[in-house]
Protein backbone atom coordinates (compact mmCIF):
# COMPACT_ATOMS: atom_id res chain seq x y z
CA UNK A 1 0.00 0.00 0.00
CA UNK A 2 1.68 3.37 -0.86
CA UNK A 3 1.88 6.25 1.72
CA UNK A 4 -1.32 8.38 1.53
CA UNK A 5 -0.59 12.19 0.80
CA UNK A 6 -2.11 15.50 0.93
CA UNK A 7 -3.07 14.76 -2.46
CA UNK A 8 -4.30 11.53 -2.31
CA UNK A 9 -7.01 12.54 0.95
CA UNK A 10 -10.18 12.39 -0.67
CA UNK A 11 -13.50 12.26 1.30
CA UNK A 12 -17.15 11.59 -0.14
CA UNK A 13 -15.18 11.25 -3.70
CA UNK A 14 -13.85 14.63 -3.68
CA UNK A 15 -10.40 15.23 -3.83
CA UNK A 16 -9.16 18.29 -1.29
CA UNK A 17 -6.01 20.00 -2.19
CA UNK A 18 -4.22 20.37 0.91
CA UNK A 19 -7.11 19.32 3.04
CA UNK A 20 -10.20 17.44 3.84
CA UNK A 21 -13.53 18.23 2.68
CA UNK A 22 -16.34 17.00 5.53
CA UNK A 23 -19.85 18.19 4.72
CA UNK A 24 -18.65 20.98 2.23
CA UNK A 25 -16.34 22.63 4.27
CA UNK A 26 -12.54 22.29 4.05
CA UNK A 27 -10.21 21.27 7.11
CA UNK A 28 -6.77 22.42 6.95
CA UNK A 29 -4.38 19.79 7.24
CA UNK A 30 -2.19 19.87 10.53
CA UNK A 31 0.90 22.63 10.17
CA UNK A 32 2.49 22.96 13.33
CA UNK A 33 -0.09 23.98 15.87
CA UNK A 34 -1.50 20.63 17.11
CA UNK A 35 -5.39 21.34 17.36
CA UNK A 36 -6.19 18.18 19.33
CA UNK A 37 -7.38 18.36 23.11
CA UNK A 38 -4.74 17.47 25.86
CA UNK A 39 -6.31 14.92 28.11
CA UNK A 40 -6.70 15.92 31.33
CA UNK A 41 -6.31 13.69 34.96
CA UNK A 42 -9.61 13.02 36.31
CA UNK A 43 -10.24 13.87 40.33
CA UNK A 44 -12.70 10.97 40.88
CA UNK A 45 -13.15 7.13 39.66
CA UNK A 46 -13.45 6.67 36.14
CA UNK A 47 -16.50 4.81 34.97
CA UNK A 48 -17.50 3.94 31.70
CA UNK A 49 -20.32 5.61 31.38
CA UNK A 50 -19.61 8.78 32.81
CA UNK A 51 -16.53 8.57 30.69
CA UNK A 52 -18.73 7.85 27.30
CA UNK A 53 -20.81 11.24 28.38
CA UNK A 54 -18.52 13.54 28.87
CA UNK A 55 -15.59 12.69 26.66
CA UNK A 56 -15.28 14.72 23.39
CA UNK A 57 -13.37 13.56 20.06
CA UNK A 58 -10.80 12.95 19.07
CA UNK A 59 -9.64 10.89 22.39
CA UNK A 60 -6.64 9.05 23.79
CA UNK A 61 -6.05 5.78 24.62
CA UNK A 62 -3.28 4.28 26.04
CA UNK A 63 -1.95 1.74 24.20
CA UNK A 64 0.01 -1.07 25.88
CA UNK A 65 0.03 1.86 28.29
CA UNK A 66 2.95 4.03 26.98
CA UNK A 67 4.47 1.38 25.05
CA UNK A 68 6.60 3.47 22.48
CA UNK A 69 8.61 4.43 25.56
CA UNK A 70 8.38 2.26 28.29
CA UNK A 71 8.40 -1.44 28.49
CA UNK A 72 5.03 -2.28 27.22
CA UNK A 73 2.37 -4.09 29.68
CA UNK A 74 3.98 -3.54 33.28
CA UNK A 75 3.21 -1.18 36.01
CA UNK A 76 6.07 1.78 34.88
CA UNK A 77 4.14 1.75 31.50
CA UNK A 78 0.14 2.33 32.55
CA UNK A 79 1.67 4.74 35.55
CA UNK A 80 3.74 6.40 33.02
CA UNK A 81 -0.03 6.96 30.46
CA UNK A 82 -1.97 8.23 33.46
CA UNK A 83 1.05 10.84 34.11
CA UNK A 84 0.46 11.80 30.51
CA UNK A 85 -3.63 12.27 31.45
CA UNK A 86 -4.90 8.78 30.00
CA UNK A 87 -8.51 8.25 30.93
CA UNK A 88 -8.46 5.18 28.60
CA UNK A 89 -5.76 2.84 28.49
CA UNK A 90 -5.63 -0.97 27.07
CA UNK A 91 -4.44 -4.21 28.28
CA UNK A 92 -3.83 -7.49 27.30
CA UNK A 93 -4.02 -10.41 29.38
CA UNK A 94 -2.24 -13.80 29.66
CA UNK A 95 -2.74 -16.68 31.89
CA UNK A 96 -0.59 -19.01 33.60
CA UNK A 97 -1.27 -23.06 34.01
CA UNK A 98 -2.51 -22.46 37.57
CA UNK A 99 -5.15 -19.86 35.84
CA UNK A 100 -3.16 -16.66 37.20
CA UNK A 101 -3.58 -13.50 34.58
CA UNK A 102 -0.68 -11.47 33.91
CA UNK A 103 -0.16 -8.53 31.55
CA UNK A 104 1.12 -9.21 28.58
CA UNK A 105 0.51 -8.97 24.48
CA UNK A 106 1.82 -12.59 23.21
CA UNK A 107 1.04 -16.07 23.93
CA UNK A 108 4.45 -16.89 24.10
CA UNK A 109 7.24 -14.97 26.23
CA UNK A 110 10.02 -14.47 23.29
CA UNK A 111 9.13 -11.63 22.26
CA UNK A 112 9.25 -8.69 25.33
CA UNK A 113 10.26 -11.50 28.35
CA UNK A 114 13.28 -13.12 29.60
CA UNK A 115 12.02 -16.05 29.13
CA UNK A 116 11.11 -18.61 26.59
CA UNK A 117 8.14 -20.82 25.59
CA UNK A 118 3.87 -20.46 26.09
CA UNK A 119 3.08 -18.76 28.95
CA UNK A 120 0.12 -21.23 29.40
CA UNK A 121 2.82 -23.90 29.89
CA UNK A 122 4.70 -22.28 33.20
CA UNK A 123 3.16 -21.82 36.57
CA UNK A 124 2.90 -17.95 38.34
CA UNK A 125 6.22 -19.56 40.45
CA UNK A 126 7.87 -19.16 37.26
CA UNK A 127 6.31 -16.31 35.63
CA UNK A 128 6.81 -14.18 38.68
CA UNK A 129 10.39 -14.68 38.03
CA UNK A 130 10.65 -13.39 34.58
CA UNK A 131 11.26 -9.66 33.37
CA UNK A 132 10.29 -7.66 30.54
CA UNK A 133 12.81 -7.04 28.51
CA UNK A 134 12.61 -4.85 25.35
CA UNK A 135 16.45 -3.57 23.78
CA UNK A 136 15.05 -1.28 21.15
CA UNK A 137 13.77 1.19 23.90
CA UNK A 138 17.42 1.34 24.85
CA UNK A 139 19.86 0.35 27.80
CA UNK A 140 17.84 2.37 30.35
CA UNK A 141 15.33 -0.26 30.27
CA UNK A 142 17.91 -3.33 30.80
CA UNK A 143 19.16 -5.36 33.51
CA UNK A 144 18.33 -4.49 37.17
CA UNK A 145 16.17 -1.96 35.47
CA UNK A 146 13.80 -4.47 34.02
CA UNK A 147 10.16 -4.53 35.47
CA UNK A 148 8.59 -7.85 36.48
CA UNK A 149 5.97 -9.37 34.83
CA UNK A 150 2.67 -8.08 36.06
CA UNK A 151 0.07 -10.15 37.60
CA UNK A 152 -3.02 -8.64 36.42
CA UNK A 153 -4.46 -8.38 40.24
CA UNK A 154 -1.78 -6.04 41.11
CA UNK A 155 -2.39 -3.69 37.96
CA UNK A 156 -5.97 -3.77 38.60
CA UNK A 157 -5.37 -2.64 42.46
CA UNK A 158 -3.06 0.20 40.92
CA UNK A 159 -4.88 1.73 38.00
CA UNK A 160 -8.37 0.26 38.61
CA UNK A 161 -10.79 3.46 39.14
CA UNK A 162 -7.90 6.00 37.55
CA UNK A 163 -9.36 4.83 34.14
CA UNK A 164 -11.37 3.14 32.02
CA UNK A 165 -9.69 -0.16 31.17
CA UNK A 166 -10.20 -1.64 27.95
CA UNK A 167 -8.99 -5.63 29.09
CA UNK A 168 -8.44 -8.31 26.19
CA UNK A 169 -7.81 -12.37 27.45
CA UNK A 170 -5.51 -13.08 24.58
CA UNK A 171 -6.16 -16.71 25.60
CA UNK A 172 -10.10 -17.70 25.27
CA UNK A 173 -9.40 -19.87 28.54
CA UNK A 174 -8.41 -16.99 30.56
CA UNK A 175 -11.79 -14.94 29.73
CA UNK A 176 -13.75 -16.85 32.69
CA UNK A 177 -11.20 -16.13 35.21
CA UNK A 178 -10.72 -12.32 33.31
CA UNK A 179 -14.43 -12.07 34.43
CA UNK A 180 -14.23 -13.29 37.74
CA UNK A 181 -11.55 -11.01 38.54
CA UNK A 182 -12.93 -7.99 37.79
CA UNK A 183 -16.24 -9.15 39.60
CA UNK A 184 -14.24 -9.75 42.60
CA UNK A 185 -12.25 -6.35 42.30
CA UNK A 186 -15.91 -4.21 41.87
CA UNK A 187 -14.36 -2.68 38.77
CA UNK A 188 -17.25 -3.68 36.93
CA UNK A 189 -18.36 -0.55 35.91
CA UNK A 190 -14.91 0.82 34.57
CA UNK A 191 -14.21 -1.89 32.13
CA UNK A 192 -14.44 -2.53 28.47
CA UNK A 193 -14.03 -5.86 27.21
CA UNK A 194 -11.44 -5.71 24.35
CA UNK A 195 -12.20 -9.12 22.26
CA UNK A 196 -11.02 -9.90 18.36
CA UNK A 197 -14.06 -9.34 15.53
CA UNK A 198 -14.39 -12.66 15.11
CA UNK A 199 -14.51 -13.87 19.09
CA UNK A 200 -17.11 -15.22 20.03
CA UNK A 201 -17.41 -14.10 23.57
CA UNK A 202 -18.56 -10.22 22.16
CA UNK A 203 -22.12 -11.35 22.44
CA UNK A 204 -21.38 -13.39 25.87
CA UNK A 205 -19.46 -10.03 26.85
CA UNK A 206 -22.43 -7.71 25.72
CA UNK A 207 -24.86 -9.51 27.70
CA UNK A 208 -22.87 -9.42 31.04
CA UNK A 209 -23.18 -6.10 30.76
CA UNK A 210 -19.53 -4.93 29.50
CA UNK A 211 -19.25 -2.17 26.66
CA UNK A 212 -17.34 -3.81 23.62
CA UNK A 213 -13.52 -2.99 22.16
CA UNK A 214 -14.11 -5.05 19.01
CA UNK A 215 -11.17 -5.02 16.60
CA UNK A 216 -10.15 -5.89 13.04
CA UNK A 217 -6.36 -6.43 13.70
CA UNK A 218 -4.64 -6.06 10.52
CA UNK A 219 -5.16 -3.91 6.98
CA UNK A 220 -5.58 -7.30 5.43
CA UNK A 221 -8.95 -8.23 7.46
CA UNK A 222 -10.23 -4.90 7.80
CA UNK A 223 -11.60 -4.63 4.27
CA UNK A 224 -15.69 -2.13 3.66
CA UNK A 225 -17.35 -6.04 4.00
CA UNK A 226 -16.00 -7.36 7.56
CA UNK A 227 -16.36 -3.48 8.77
CA UNK A 228 -19.78 -3.75 7.58
CA UNK A 229 -20.83 -7.09 8.84
CA UNK A 230 -19.04 -5.72 12.62
CA UNK A 231 -21.02 -2.66 12.73
CA UNK A 232 -23.89 -4.78 12.74
CA UNK A 233 -22.89 -6.77 15.76
CA UNK A 234 -22.12 -3.28 18.17
CA UNK A 235 -24.26 -1.12 19.97
CA UNK A 236 -23.66 2.44 18.26
CA UNK A 237 -24.02 3.51 22.26
CA UNK A 238 -22.05 1.46 23.50
CA UNK A 239 -19.46 -0.30 22.26
CA UNK A 240 -16.62 0.94 19.62
CA UNK A 241 -14.92 -0.46 16.54
CA UNK A 242 -11.43 -0.84 16.39
CA UNK A 243 -8.85 -0.68 13.17
CA UNK A 244 -5.52 -0.47 12.24
CA UNK A 245 -4.02 2.71 11.76
CA UNK A 246 -1.66 1.95 8.92
CA UNK A 247 0.92 -0.42 7.41
CA UNK A 248 3.85 0.36 8.27
CA UNK A 249 4.12 4.01 7.15
CA UNK A 250 1.29 3.93 5.01
CA UNK A 251 -1.96 5.83 6.25
CA UNK A 252 -5.22 3.21 5.56
CA UNK A 253 -7.44 5.01 2.97
CA UNK A 254 -9.82 7.53 3.52
CA UNK A 255 -12.74 6.24 2.01
CA UNK A 256 -12.31 3.25 4.02
CA UNK A 257 -12.22 4.58 7.51
CA UNK A 258 -15.24 7.22 6.09
CA UNK A 259 -17.16 4.21 5.16
CA UNK A 260 -16.61 2.88 9.42
CA UNK A 261 -17.27 6.22 10.54
CA UNK A 262 -20.33 6.08 8.10
CA UNK A 263 -21.43 3.29 10.15
CA UNK A 264 -22.60 5.24 13.49
CA UNK A 265 -20.56 2.69 15.56
CA UNK A 266 -17.72 4.87 17.43
CA UNK A 267 -14.20 4.27 15.43
CA UNK A 268 -11.26 4.22 17.06
CA UNK A 269 -7.76 3.37 15.35
CA UNK A 270 -4.36 1.65 16.59
CA UNK A 271 -1.54 2.32 17.03
CA UNK A 272 -0.88 5.86 15.82
CA UNK A 273 2.69 7.24 17.00
CA UNK A 274 2.66 10.36 14.79
CA UNK A 275 0.95 13.79 14.96
CA UNK A 276 0.49 13.70 10.81
CA UNK A 277 -1.49 10.61 11.85
CA UNK A 278 -3.78 11.43 14.86
CA UNK A 279 -4.81 14.72 12.77
CA UNK A 280 -5.64 12.93 9.65
CA UNK A 281 -7.81 10.10 11.30
CA UNK A 282 -9.43 12.99 13.37
CA UNK A 283 -10.29 15.20 10.60
CA UNK A 284 -12.05 11.88 9.34
CA UNK A 285 -14.30 11.36 11.90
CA UNK A 286 -12.30 9.00 13.91
CA UNK A 287 -12.92 9.49 17.60
CA UNK A 288 -10.66 7.29 19.63
CA UNK A 289 -6.48 7.61 18.93
CA UNK A 290 -5.13 4.31 20.42
CA UNK A 291 -1.64 5.56 21.33
CA UNK A 292 1.61 4.36 22.53
CA UNK A 293 2.54 7.97 23.21
CA UNK A 294 0.31 10.19 24.49
CA UNK A 295 2.33 12.93 26.12
CA UNK A 296 4.24 13.30 22.29
CA UNK A 297 0.98 13.68 20.58
CA UNK A 298 -0.88 15.95 22.25
CA UNK A 299 2.45 18.32 22.85
CA UNK A 300 2.22 17.46 26.90
CA UNK A 301 5.87 16.99 26.82
CA UNK A 302 7.49 20.38 25.74
CA UNK A 303 10.07 20.37 22.61
CA UNK A 304 13.64 19.75 24.01
CA UNK A 305 16.21 22.02 23.00
CA UNK A 306 19.09 19.22 23.53
CA UNK A 307 19.30 15.45 22.97
CA UNK A 308 18.66 12.63 25.82
CA UNK A 309 21.18 10.00 24.16
CA UNK A 310 23.30 9.91 27.52
CA UNK A 311 20.78 8.25 29.31
CA UNK A 312 20.05 5.46 27.53
CA UNK A 313 16.53 5.54 26.03
CA UNK A 314 14.64 6.26 23.82
CA UNK A 315 13.16 9.19 24.08
CA UNK A 316 9.48 10.66 23.73
CA UNK A 317 8.82 11.64 19.66
CA UNK A 318 12.13 9.88 18.55
CA UNK A 319 10.62 7.60 15.84
CA UNK A 320 11.95 5.05 13.60
CA UNK A 321 10.13 3.86 9.97
CA UNK A 322 7.98 1.63 12.56
CA UNK A 323 8.42 1.96 15.95
CA UNK A 324 7.47 -1.03 17.19
CA UNK A 325 9.44 -2.71 15.32
CA UNK A 326 12.33 -4.20 16.45
CA UNK A 327 14.20 -4.14 12.32
CA UNK A 328 14.77 -0.16 12.85
CA UNK A 329 15.48 -0.45 16.78
CA UNK A 330 18.07 2.33 17.51
CA UNK A 331 20.94 1.51 20.00
CA UNK A 332 23.47 3.45 22.13
CA UNK A 333 26.95 3.27 22.59
CA UNK A 334 29.55 4.49 24.64
CA UNK A 335 30.28 9.01 25.16
CA UNK A 336 26.39 9.51 24.90
CA UNK A 337 25.99 8.77 21.11
CA UNK A 338 22.72 7.23 19.32
CA UNK A 339 23.42 4.54 16.32
CA UNK A 340 21.09 4.80 13.59
CA UNK A 341 21.35 1.05 11.87
CA UNK A 342 21.28 0.29 8.47
CA UNK A 343 19.78 -2.88 7.92
CA UNK A 344 20.07 -3.47 4.17
CA UNK A 345 17.94 0.12 3.51
CA UNK A 346 18.27 3.46 4.20
CA UNK A 347 16.91 4.32 7.86
CA UNK A 348 15.69 7.54 9.23
CA UNK A 349 14.75 8.90 12.68
CA UNK A 350 12.24 11.63 13.02
CA UNK A 351 13.61 13.60 16.03
CA UNK A 352 9.96 14.71 17.29
CA UNK A 353 11.17 15.05 20.80
CA UNK A 354 12.54 19.01 19.07
CA UNK A 355 9.10 19.40 17.39
CA UNK A 356 8.02 21.74 16.29
CA UNK A 357 10.62 23.90 16.01
CA UNK A 358 8.68 27.31 15.87
CA UNK A 359 11.44 30.07 15.72
CA UNK A 360 11.67 31.76 12.59
CA UNK A 361 15.38 31.62 13.00
CA UNK A 362 17.54 28.68 14.56
CA UNK A 363 20.30 26.45 15.02
CA UNK A 364 20.73 22.49 14.67
CA UNK A 365 24.44 21.32 15.83
CA UNK A 366 25.07 17.75 16.29
CA UNK A 367 28.75 15.60 15.98
CA UNK A 368 28.26 12.25 13.32
CA UNK A 369 30.45 9.52 12.76
CA UNK A 370 30.16 6.44 10.83
CA UNK A 371 31.01 3.45 12.30
CA UNK A 372 32.05 1.11 10.40
CA UNK A 373 31.87 3.56 7.14
CA UNK A 374 29.54 2.70 4.51
CA UNK A 375 31.10 0.50 1.59
CA UNK A 376 29.56 3.45 -0.89
CA UNK A 377 31.27 6.66 -0.21
CA UNK A 378 28.76 8.63 -2.12
CA UNK A 379 26.25 7.45 0.73
CA UNK A 380 25.66 9.95 3.40
CA UNK A 381 24.25 11.31 6.82
CA UNK A 382 21.14 13.79 5.99
CA UNK A 383 19.27 15.82 7.63
CA UNK A 384 15.85 16.33 6.35
CA UNK A 385 14.04 19.55 8.12
CA UNK A 386 11.68 22.33 6.83
CA UNK A 387 8.96 19.82 7.27
CA UNK A 388 5.35 20.70 8.14
CA UNK A 389 4.40 17.83 10.11
CA UNK A 390 6.16 14.66 11.53
CA UNK A 391 5.38 11.91 8.49
CA UNK A 392 8.30 9.65 8.05
CA UNK A 393 10.65 10.86 5.79
CA UNK A 394 13.23 9.54 4.02
CA UNK A 395 14.65 10.12 -0.18
CA UNK A 396 13.13 9.37 -2.71
CA UNK A 397 9.23 8.88 -1.18
CA UNK A 398 8.03 12.18 -2.74
CA UNK A 399 5.84 12.46 0.32
CA UNK A 400 6.00 16.22 1.32
CA UNK A 401 7.52 19.18 1.11
CA UNK A 402 11.48 20.29 2.95
CA UNK A 403 14.72 20.49 2.65
CA UNK A 404 17.96 18.15 3.15
CA UNK A 405 21.67 18.88 3.82
CA UNK A 406 23.65 15.98 2.86
CA UNK A 407 27.14 14.90 4.50
CA UNK A 408 28.86 12.22 2.15
CA UNK A 409 31.24 10.00 3.69
CA UNK A 410 33.89 10.72 0.95
CA UNK A 411 33.35 14.59 2.09
CA UNK A 412 30.76 16.00 -0.28
CA UNK A 413 28.15 18.21 1.36
CA UNK A 414 25.06 19.07 -0.29
CA UNK A 415 21.61 20.62 -0.25
CA UNK A 416 18.72 19.99 -1.29
CA UNK A 417 14.94 20.80 -1.66
CA UNK A 418 11.91 18.21 -1.96
CA UNK A 419 8.82 19.08 -3.21
CA UNK A 420 5.73 16.55 -2.31
CA UNK A 421 5.00 14.25 -5.24
CA UNK A 422 8.80 14.56 -7.04
CA UNK A 423 11.13 11.77 -5.71
CA UNK A 424 14.10 14.04 -7.37
CA UNK A 425 15.73 16.29 -5.07
CA UNK A 426 16.20 19.64 -6.59
CA UNK A 427 19.53 20.97 -5.61
CA UNK A 428 19.65 24.62 -4.20
CA UNK A 429 24.19 25.27 -4.74
CA UNK A 430 27.17 23.84 -5.95
CA UNK A 431 28.22 21.07 -3.76
CA UNK A 432 31.50 21.27 -1.78
CA UNK A 433 34.72 18.90 -1.19
CA UNK A 434 35.21 18.45 2.78
CA UNK A 435 36.99 16.65 4.87
CA UNK A 436 36.65 13.01 3.98
CA UNK A 437 34.82 10.81 6.80
CA UNK A 438 36.68 8.32 8.62
CA UNK A 439 35.64 5.42 10.44
CA UNK A 440 35.28 6.34 14.16
CA UNK A 441 35.97 10.01 13.65
CA UNK A 442 33.29 12.68 14.83
CA UNK A 443 32.46 15.50 12.46
CA UNK A 444 30.32 18.69 13.89
CA UNK A 445 27.88 20.24 11.65
CA UNK A 446 25.86 23.07 11.84
CA UNK A 447 22.48 23.90 10.03
CA UNK A 448 21.66 27.66 10.53
CA UNK A 449 17.88 28.31 9.04
CA UNK A 450 16.43 32.12 8.77
CA UNK A 451 13.74 33.57 7.00
CA UNK A 452 15.67 34.14 3.69
CA UNK A 453 17.74 31.36 3.78
CA UNK A 454 20.09 28.04 4.90
CA UNK A 455 23.70 27.42 5.76
CA UNK A 456 25.25 23.99 6.22
CA UNK A 457 28.64 23.93 7.34
CA UNK A 458 30.81 21.55 8.99
CA UNK A 459 34.28 21.83 12.06
CA UNK A 460 36.63 22.00 9.07
CA UNK A 461 35.36 25.60 7.53
CA UNK A 462 33.32 23.89 4.59
CA UNK A 463 30.12 26.00 4.03
CA UNK A 464 27.06 26.03 1.82
CA UNK A 465 25.16 29.07 1.62
CA UNK A 466 21.07 29.13 0.01
CA UNK A 467 18.80 31.86 -0.74
CA UNK A 468 15.59 29.54 -0.49
CA UNK A 469 12.36 30.63 1.81
CA UNK A 470 9.58 27.97 0.48
CA UNK A 471 9.39 25.47 3.75
CA UNK A 472 9.31 26.87 6.76
CA UNK A 473 7.81 23.97 8.85
CA UNK A 474 9.10 22.69 12.44
CA UNK A 475 9.72 19.09 11.76
CA UNK A 476 13.28 17.29 11.59
CA UNK A 477 14.34 13.79 10.59
CA UNK A 478 18.47 12.64 10.27
CA UNK A 479 19.29 9.35 9.05
CA UNK A 480 21.57 8.15 6.18
CA UNK A 481 21.29 6.87 2.91
CA UNK A 482 23.14 3.68 3.40
CA UNK A 483 22.44 0.31 2.92
CA UNK A 484 25.56 -0.63 5.46
CA UNK A 485 27.93 1.16 7.74
CA UNK A 486 25.89 2.58 11.25
CA UNK A 487 25.42 6.40 11.26
CA UNK A 488 26.59 7.55 15.06
CA UNK A 489 25.22 11.04 16.57
CA UNK A 490 25.13 12.62 19.68
CA UNK A 491 25.99 16.27 21.29
CA UNK A 492 22.42 17.23 19.19
CA UNK A 493 21.00 20.74 20.07
CA UNK A 494 18.70 22.93 19.08
CA UNK A 495 19.29 27.07 19.35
Amino acid sequence: MPPITRRDLVVGGTAAVGGVLVGGAALSLWTGAFPLPKPAPSATALTYEGWARKRSAPYFIGHRGAGGVLPEHTLPSYLKALEWGAECIEISVVISSDRVLYCLHDLTLDRTTTMNGEVASKTSAQLDTARVSIPRLGPRWAGANMPPLPRLRDVLQQVGGKAVLCIEPKNDSAYTPLVELIAELKLESSVMLKLDASSPRIAMAKQAGFPVFAYLGNPEVATPSAIEALAKRLDPQRDVMVLPAANEFALMPARLIQGAVGTGVPVWVFPVHRRREANYYSLLGVQGLIAPCIGYLTGIIEPSRSDDFPSGELTAGMLTRNPYSNAFALSWVDEGALTIPTPGRQAFVTMGQFCPINATSYRITFDVSFEPLPSDTWQHISIAFGHADDRYYEHRLGDGDGYHALLRADGTMSLYAHVEGEPNGQELTKAQVSTAMKSGVWARVNLDVTPQGIEWSRDDGTSLKAQDSRFRGGYMHIGSSATNGALRIRNLTVA
